[in-house]
């Protein structure tokens, strides 16, 4: 299958968000929401997937998860497209109610490689 009608298949399934805490769906402002990247980004440079949040590792449909505040360690992958080099990195984060987090690369010189990830405020 080429990755075209892959990316097209991801793409209409959609991505999907997980939570991470017990009973009901809570409101934006209780929750922390952390997201990466989609697991296929048509040509992306830099993608990085959020896999896991503490012991609850993330489905193949899921690029995000609403947490409640607190401090979590993440494990995430880093893909560099040109070189096909995929780091494997766990950071640990603390984040706060109604805040949306974003996975963020920073790269070595000419994008050749994935040097760290860092959780960054989108609102």
């Amino acid at each position: 299958m080429s990755r075209a009608i892959v990316a097209l298949c991801v793409l209409l399934a959609g991505c999907a968000t997980g939570r991470i805490y017990e009973g009901e769906r809570r409101p934006p402002d209780e929750v922390a929401r952390i997201s990466g990247d989609l697991r296929v980004t048509a040509g992306a440079p830099v993608t990085v997937i959020l896999l896991k949040v503490g012991d609850h590792r993330l489905g193949l449909r899921e690029n995000a998860v609403e947490v409640l505040p607190g401090t979590y360690q993440l494990l995430v992958d880093c893909r560099i497209a040109e070189t096909s080099q995929v780091t494997r990195m766990s950071i640990e984060a603390e984040v706060y109610a109604g805040v949306h987090y974003r996975l963020v690369a920073e790269t070595g010189p000419g994008l050749r490689e994935c040097t760290s990830v860092r959780l960054e405020s989108v609102n």
